[in-house]
């Protein structure tokens, strides 16, 4: 079976659950992102480890798993732990390094620590903008934006935001194939080209106003034209940085988890990106 069959049967069988995830909303979308988080950042410390770099996995997954589970919580003292798992990753991290240091041959101390807090901030914090977007509230100048739904605002917002980013993928795949003729940025990634970045975005914009007229009809189309340009722009450069980490690395997937698509790095690495430009974006926007 071909790499683009694959790709189709995996977007027909897991698009429907992911939308039916984000509508379930809490435990059930916090934990599926927790546990997606956990996967790709094991993917991405895999890549750093062939690269030299050592980071302590065990110490930085649960740290990310922790992260997303209590930003989904978002109790009164959440904040407090979500400061002090942090501390405490880089207290055990930076520990470890000075243990370490009485060996004879271990990797550079400055790697592990950079490659372990670094891969801690790049993938669950990053990632975990989902979950706060899948909380959100309308308040303020937003509340008039939000009625008359038959869904809960933040899983509108993530729905759309996902859109946003499948389309993009998609329209620059097939643009790409069928137009491509100018190299992106062939030293990092030889198959992505201008003409298909621009009917990527494209696509990416058509999909994310679609998306909000059915879904938030209330929700003033230019505003989220706006959102939707600054989502074009950021998503195509969290796929190129983490296919820079891959070649640098010698790969061409971060793993075979999902058949056709690659690894979970793989799937999510325009999300790393998109999701807090969009979730900034609207916090901005409220705050008018």
């Amino acid at each position: 079976m071909s790499t683009l069959a694959k790709r189709i049967i995996m977007g027909i069988i897991g698009i429907p659950i992911m939308i039916w995830i984000v509508i379930l909303g809490s435990p059930y979308f916090t934990v599926f992102f927790a546990i997606i988080a956990i996967l790709a950042l094991r993917e991405l410390y895999l890549l750093l480890t062939a690269k030299g770099f050592a980071p302590h996995s065990l110490i930085g997954m649960i740290t990310g798993f922790a992260w997303m589970i209590l930003m989904g919580v978002q109790g009164e003292h959440a904040a407090h732990l979500l400061l002090l798992i942090l501390s405490l990753a880089g207290l055990a991290t930076l520990s470890l390094e000075l243990a370490n240091s009485y060996q004879e041959q271990h990797a550079p101390p400055a790697g592990a620590v950079v490659s372990t807090l670094g891969g801690i901030l790049y993938v669950p914090v990053m990632l975990s903008n989902v979950i706060v977007l899948r909380s959100f509230e309308a308040q303020g100048v937003m509340t008039p934006y939000f009625t008359n739904m038959n869904m809960e605002p933040g899983a509108a917002l993530v729905i759309i935001l996902f859109l946003g980013v499948w389309a993009g993928d998609t329209f620059a795949y097939f643009g790409g194939m069928a137009f491509g003729k100018t190299p992106l940025m062939p030293h990092i990634s030889p198959k992505k080209t201008v003409e298909g970045a621009v009917i990527g975005a494209i696509g990416s914009i058509g999909c994310m106003l679609v998306g909000t007229y059915l879904l938030i009809p209330a929700f003033p189309l230019w505003i989220m034209l706006i959102g939707s340009i600054f989502l074009t722009v950021f998503a195509p450069i969290g796929d190129l940085v983490e296919s820079m980490i891959k070649r640098d690395a010698h790969v061409k997937d971060s793993s075979e988890l999902i058949p056709g698509h690659g690894g979970a790095f793989d799937r999510f690495d325009s999300m790393l990106f998109a999701a807090p430009i969009f979730n900034g974006f609207l916090y901005i926007v409220s705050m008018w």
